[in-house]
């Protein structure tokens, strides 16, 4: 019996750490971001103390959309706005542009960003928020460099199993790279 647990816990440890890219006729599978538990008030807002959403210390979850800001008070899902006064595309598209992937820190530093992209800075100073939707919802796509230890291009080209897996598909990379790239000590950078 205890040869057969550790041979479970092998296994279970061998699962855990294996990220093989999966390849969909459609196309890569959408992120979905889940609201956490907690008490919120009587909005749906609650405070994030530690920032894991990435949105500041208060943001709500209000009619089963991800974590959002509430810009001058007003739901940008309710009152058929954006996000973060980005673009003023679909529901869909808003929806989009404030799921955060949890390990968002590993392919993106706020200040770098805007430092290396002259034209974010521009339009956007230091604002952490809006230079994180940008970066969701834009520059993932165009293949922009938001952190210095990690160049999507530099991933791209040096994994074929992620080039056969996600062809174009940038931002896909980027996910692969939070999702597993990383804690398999995948090279991202030269």
């Amino acid at each position: 019996m205890k040869k057969r647990s550790k041979i479970a816990v092998l296994l279970a440890a061998a699962l855990v750490g294996t990220c093989v890219p999966q390849v969909s006729p459609a196309g890569p599978e959408p992120l979905v971001a889940e609201a956490h538990s907690g008490r919120t008030d009587s909005h749906g807002g609650h405070r994030d103390n530690k920032n894991k959403s990435g949105l500041g210390s208060y943001h709500y979850h209000c009619g089963g959309y991800p974590a959002h800001l509430h810009t001058n008070g007003v739901c940008p899902y309710q009152s058929g706005g954006t996000v973060s006064g980005g673009s003023s595309g679909t529901s869909a598209e808003t929806k989009a542009a404030v799921e955060v992937p949890e390990n968002i820190d590993l392919v993106f530093d706020a200040v770098y960003y805007a430092d290396h992209n002259p034209d974010l800075y521009e339009a956007f100073g230091y604002d952490h928020d809006q230079l994180l939707e940008h970066f969701l919802t834009t520059g993932m796509a165009e293949g922009r460099v938001a952190k210095a230890d990690f160049d999507v291009n530099v991933y791209r080209e040096t994994y074929q199993d992620l080039q056969d897996a996600y062809g174009d598909d940038l931002p896909a990379y980027y996910h692969h790279y939070m999702d597993c790239g990383c804690g398999e000590g995948r090279r991202a950078c030269r």
